[in-house]
């Protein structure tokens, strides 16, 4: 295992409180998720300084580091070995986690489970239903017709695409039931077969229900006494959400009192029996009636509001994202889109849209004001572009957030760019990415307004990112103050190195390697080269080069030369001990260095106090290749090995 991971694990546990405070670990594709004892032990600025973290954020009862694809899993490795913990799923974590949520919490979080598994699904759907968009609106690539018009020969393949975009959202209880069923503990498949008994085509279509009720023409069937609508939920999510809540509590109480040898046919029967039922005589009325109130909540927010309804919902979306429960918000979504027809579509979309090409313009400014921090401009250039494409987290939590100034920002910039979206009345006709490439999403008619919208929102995030960048957000982009006692890096003087030769890194007293008072360094398990008494306390470049590693003790450092010399600069006997008292390290690990540029420094006086030996290792990895040539009195950037290379 690579020693960077080794020293980001060690950090990032050290950070958290130590071991004792870890009650579990998982990891996803991107992050760590942990579940700790005490979250007031965190130490959030040590955390934001290592090297390989690139965010933070606690979202329901978990905290969670942003490492990145290819590495997290590699830190993970290491944490949880030092941390002696086992290795945990994430469902087993998020199990965890509920524990430590409030009813509101553990409420949102249910929903966004349920949506999750079958965003796929959804987004498919909607991406489909965007081609088919492009393929039959009118006017859109020739004058007065569409594409499917001017060209006959596609009409088939159109109404292939369109069927395939239509499926999704026509069987989408079935999908519905099935994911809730797995999150409530029931049978999936028997939530899925509750999600086909409710949009029956036996039933009457739910789209004409209201229409049905004026009319007085809704069937019945009556049932010892009681009259049941034959209505279908077509169009509906809450209701299926309940009754495969309803499926769950009635397999779960049957699989308790049915016996062993009956129960996979007796359970699956009553189960689906019982909660059909229920679900038309009690949960569905009921639950038609919530989803029509948070339906007709969001309309009024859009319709009523206008563009005041978008600049609050552009504003407060990226605050849920912080908090996680943005993934509640497809619920109604779900089921705006599946009313489209009476509707015209969503105006949700593109508001969301604006809110995250917000974040991403406010990203991409910080690249222009960070001139000084290189891993913050980098970071905050490639989660500027994500967020375009829909993906904001890398950008919220690991540059916006952080420096406080970026978000603000981009709330100012999204909630216009939202308002706009809304004045303008952008409607979208399926899910998909939230960012610029959603247009295939929008309604024909409306698409160019679409991306007036997302320019809106760059620009103004942009510019209300800059403008509070030089105002309120001076602190965090003036370069770092330097170190206390701490001069620049600069060379201590010029020299002409040669090809393969090591130059002496501190000043002092230069004996081989075997006379180093340390078994390790002396039998050249290590490497070959000298031990240096100092007789200052400074260590520079030994040659031009790259720093390979620096330890989190700062006694020790490892540099790779142009030529490929690998090398390893040890300060003293044994003082890791010390835990880095008493030293102070210039570079980092990644870093381009010049013979003669400042390393480290350390104490002398106070290290030889504390008992240790100062003889400082200087030591070539292959050793077959390593000849001294000086020992004795030397100074820096005295010629001290040569190699073969």
């Amino acid at each position: 295992m690579e020693e960077k991971y080794v020293k980001a694990a060690r950090e990032i546990l050290e950070c958290m409180g130590g071991k004792d405070n870890i009650a579990s670990a998982a990891h996803c594709a991107t992050r760590l998720r942990l579940v700790l004892k005490d979250e007031s032990k965190i130490n959030k600025d040590a955390l934001e300084e290592i090297d390989l973290v690139k965010g933070n954020f606690n979202n329901g009862g978990q905290f969670q580091i942003i490492l990145g694809t290819g590495i997290v899993n590699k830190v993970y490795a290491e944490f949880i070995q030092m941390a002696n913990i086992q290795e945990m799923s994430k469902e087993e974590l998020k199990k965890v986690a509920a524990q430590k949520q409030n009813p509101i919490q553990k409420l949102l979080k249910t929903l966004a489970d349920v949506f999750v598994p079958i965003l796929p699904a959804l987004v498919a759907s909607g991406l489909l239903m965007g081609i088919n968009n492009i393929l039959t609106a009118q006017g859109m690539f020739v004058a007065d017709q569409s594409l499917v018009e001017a060209f006959p020969a596609i009409k088939d393949f159109a109404e292939m695409v369109n069927l395939f975009s239509n499926a999704g959202f026509t069987f989408l209880p079935v999908l519905i039931g099935f994911s809730a069923a797995k999150i409530f503990g029931a049978t999936p498949i028997l939530g899925a077969v509750i999600g086909a008994i409710m949009i029956h085509p036996d039933l009457m279509n739910g789209y004409g229900y209201g229409q049905a009720l004026l009319d007085g023409t809704v069937p019945y069937w009556h049932i010892f006494g009681l009259s049941v609508a034959k209505v279908g939920y077509q169009g509906t999510v809450l209701p299926v959400i309940a009754s495969a809540f309803c499926l769950a509590v009635v397999e779960k109480k049957l699989r308790k009192v049915v016996p062993a040898m009956l129960d996979n046919i007796v359970t699956p029967l009553l189960s689906v029996l019982i909660a059909g039922a229920l679900t038309f005589l009690f949960i569905g009325p009921v639950m038609r009636g919530v989803g029509d109130v948070m339906t007709n909540a969001v309309m009024w927010l859009f319709f009523d509001l206008g563009a005041i309804g978008g600049l609050i919902y552009g504003v407060t979306y990226p605050l849920l994202v912080i908090t996680g429960m943005h993934h509640s918000l497809v619920t109604a979504e779900t089921q705006i889109l599946a009313n489209i027809g009476t509707l015209g579509g969503s105006p949700t979309f593109a508001v969301v849209a604006a809110a995250n090409c917000a974040q991403g313009a406010a990203a991409l400014a910080v690249t222009f004001l960070m001139k000084h921090d290189q891993k913050m401009k980098s970071m905050a250039s490639a989660s500027g572009i994500s967020s375009f494409l829909g993906i904001t987290e890398p950008a919220i939590f690991g540059v916006n957030l952080k420096l406080r100034f970026p978000f603000y920002g981009a709330l100012i910039g999204g909630g216009i760019g939202a308002a706009y979206a809304t004045l303008v009345g952008v409607l979208s006709v399926s899910q998909g990415p939230c960012g610029v490439i959603g247009v295939i999403c929008i309604r024909p008619d409306c698409m160019v307004q679409f991306m007036v919208s997302m320019a809106v929102a760059i620009v103004c995030a942009f510019a209300a990112t800059m403008m509070l960048g030089k105002t309120i957000g001076r602190k965090e982009i003036a370069p770092a103050p330097a170190k206390s006692g701490s001069n620049p890096p600069a060379p201590v003087k010029r020299i002409e190195t040669e090809p393969g030769c090591v130059y002496a890194p501190v000043e002092g007293t230069a004996v081989p390697h075997t006379e180093i008072k340390d078994e390790t360094f002396a039998s050249g398990a290590v490497g070959v080269g000298v031990g240096i008494l100092p007789s200052k306390g400074e260590v520079v470049a030994p040659f031009d080069g790259e720093i390979s590693m620096v330890f989190d003790t700062k006694h020790a450092i490892g540099l790779l030369s142009n030529d490929g010399v690998e090398l390893l600069i040890h300060v003293g006997v044994n003082t890791v001990e010390l835990n880095g008292k008493h030293f102070q390290a210039f570079r980092e690990s990644g870093d381009k260095v010049k013979a003669g540029e400042k390393l480290l420094e350390f104490d002398m006086k106070a290290i030889k106090e504390a008992g240790y030996d100062l003889t400082t290792a200087v030591l070539v990895s292959e050793p077959e290749q390593v000849e001294v040539v000086k020992t004795g009195e030397v100074k820096q950037l005295d010629k001290i090995l040569t190699t073969s290379r």
